[in-house]
């Protein structure tokens, strides 16, 4: 036999429903918004490309999760993230030469504008629930922050200075990606 839920009364004492127990919050669905058209879903010319990842959506809070080798093609190996940043600032300005990088606006906006030596293409990031794949060797500049953005970096490598092409000329001397025997 089911028992009916209890329920707290005003006065602190306790009364039993016959209504049904509340549906199940989670939607198997991830839920998108109507705004979310104006974001980007190429895949670019210099191998970037917007990664859709899960949603679960609930009325208390909604859950993204990431999994490297499952959601992004590379496992994790470092996080790091931007914060503070000025409103219409720029960050970023390198390339690297083998770490692959999902760069996630968190929380506000701001564009992400790659270049491989042949190709530039400009990505709009609004949305926690997708990331931007940036392969080795491209160069990015982050761009255009929204006030109280966080932009969420996961990377294949760890810290490496050694990896970074920090000069444009020098990086456009080495090829860009489609000179450089990626």
């Amino acid at each position: 036999m089911t028992r009916a839920p209890r329920l707290l009364t005003p006065a602190g004492g306790t009364a039993t429903s016959s209504a049904p127990p509340p549906p199940e919050r989670r939607s198997a669905t991830p839920g998108r918004r109507a705004t979310d058209r104006g974001t980007s879903r190429q895949v670019g010319e210099t191998g970037c490309r917007i990664v859709d990842l899960p949603r679960i959506t609930d009325p208390r809070g909604n859950l993204t999760f990431v999994e490297g080798d499952a959601h992004v093609p590379f496992p994790i190996a470092r996080v790091y993230y931007l914060y503070d940043v000025p409103g219409g600032e720029s960050r970023g300005g390198h390339a690297h030469r083998e770490l692959e990088q999902l760069v996630i606006a968190a929380a506000g906006s701001f564009e992400v504008v790659v270049d491989d030596g042949t190709h530039q293409e400009r990505f709009f990031l609004n949305r926690s629930y997708y990331g931007l794949y940036v392969p080795r060797m491209v160069w990015r500049e982050l761009v255009d922050f929204s006030s109280g953005s966080v932009c969420l970096v996961l990377a294949s490598r760890p810290y490496e200075e050694a990896d970074y092409f920090r000069d444009h000329d020098e990086f456009l001397a080495a090829g860009g990606v489609r000179g450089a025997g990626a």
